[in-house]
């Protein structure tokens, strides 16, 4: 509690909570309990190095604004895609024929000129481009679900 004190006293444009915060996302959010609603609400407060789906959603209620975290660029390159209905683990034989884009509704370039399947041959093939490709996706996915979480603090409803 003193240093938040001390820290909100100071004229600082905003706030990061961070590092490793805890042994897990309980711990993590507990934590956020107790110190989101001390820091000033007027000024944009942000979470250090964590960003997987989760802890957003867990966290934007308690007040954080901004994330960063390698989270998006790390699962790609392991061939992990993020989607409305899951992760996509892009290197399972399923996907062998699939023609389909990771998500139908995206718009990144990915989505747009690619097939679950010529990714999938990419990842298995180890081309380095794919890593590119599906980061490209992932990153696009966060920034669409950080609009639609601002969007639903804009409305009241977060």
């Amino acid at each position: 509690q003193l240093s938040i004190d001390y820290l909100s006293s100071l004229p600082f444009d905003g706030f990061a909570v961070g590092g490793s915060l805890g042994k897990n996302r309980d711990e993590l959010i507990n934590l956020l309990s107790f110190v989101m609603p001390r820091l000033p609400a007027d000024k944009p407060n942000h979470l250090l190095g964590i960003a997987d789906l989760e802890s957003i959603d867990r966290a934007v209620p308690w007040g954080v604004d901004t994330f960063d975290s390698c989270y998006p660029t790390r699962i790609a390159r392991h061939g992990e895609v993020l989607t409305r209905t899951g992760v996509l683990r892009i290197g399972k034989k399923v996907f062998e024929n699939d023609l389909r884009p990771i998500d139908e509704e995206c718009s990144c370039f990915t989505c747009r000129n690619h097939s679950r399947a010529y990714l999938r041959h990419l990842y298995k093939a180890s081309e380095p481009v794919v890593s590119s490709l599906l980061s490209l996706h992932n990153l696009t996915f966060m920034n669409d679900k950080m609009s639609t979480l601002r969007q639903h603090i804009l409305d009241g409803d977060l």
